[in-house]
């Protein structure tokens, strides 16, 4: 090899995967009974974020529980024009098959999308790929020597990384918010040498209680 030569920069799988993040706002916490209200999905390549490629809808559900509305603000005049799961479950699988689901909680939502799947259209959708940036900031800590006993809420993420809480609406900002940290995250996993198959490995969450 001449001297002159430059020798060759390996780039890191982690910017070349396609991302989805993911955020519902639901009726309630049990996906055994409760329902979908909302869904935003905002690709992703590597750490560039593709938000004006984002999908957002609100979701008519078969049973509206009022007592949810202090969470999501949503309410029943909101989604009385909006369309059932079953007319945009197609829609949802076209946009996120084949990705790395990425949200916070982002167990809670895949149970959600498992059961509308099946209950709405008879369909099985169980994602082998996704992360929570819960999960993956706390290995992110760990690798810096600091012992993490407790789950890191959403809040404290966002003050981290400097966002102000007052961009907070609904689904869609809580996915765009979701989409800058992990856009921030994959640039530290990068320093670290992590792989697509470590971001798996660690932001991996089995429980969402």
């Amino acid at each position: 090899m001449g001297g002159n030569e430059l020798s060759e920069v390996v780039q890191s799988d982690l910017e070349k995967t396609e991302f989805c993040v993911i955020d519902l706002e639901t009726t309630g916490l049990n996906p055994k009974k409760d329902e979908i209200l909302a869904i935003a999905i905002i690709p992703m390549i590597g750490m560039r974020i593709h938000a004006g490629k984002h999908y957002y809808t609100l979701i008519k559900p078969k049973k509206f529980r009022y007592k949810s509305i202090e969470f999501h603000g949503i309410c029943p005049r909101d989604i009385s024009p909006a369309p059932s799961f079953e007319e945009i479950g197609e829609r949802i699988l076209e946009l996120i098959e084949g990705k790395v689901l990425i949200g916070f909680a982002t167990l809670f939502d895949i149970e959600f999308l498992k059961k509308s799947f099946k209950d709405k259209m008879k369909k099985k959708f169980s994602p082998e790929r996704y992360a929570d940036i819960a999960e993956i900031e706390a290995w992110l800590l760990r690798k810096k020597g600091m012992a993490i006993t407790y789950r890191l809420d959403f809040d404290t993420i966002m003050k981290t990384y400097g966002i102000s809480e007052s961009t907070r609406h609904d689904a869609l900002s809580d996915a765009y918010i979701t989409a800058r940290i992990f856009q921030k995250q994959i640039s530290k996993l990068i320093e670290y040498n992590a792989t697509i198959f470590d971001l798996v490995r660690v932001g991996r969450r089995l429980f969402y209680f």
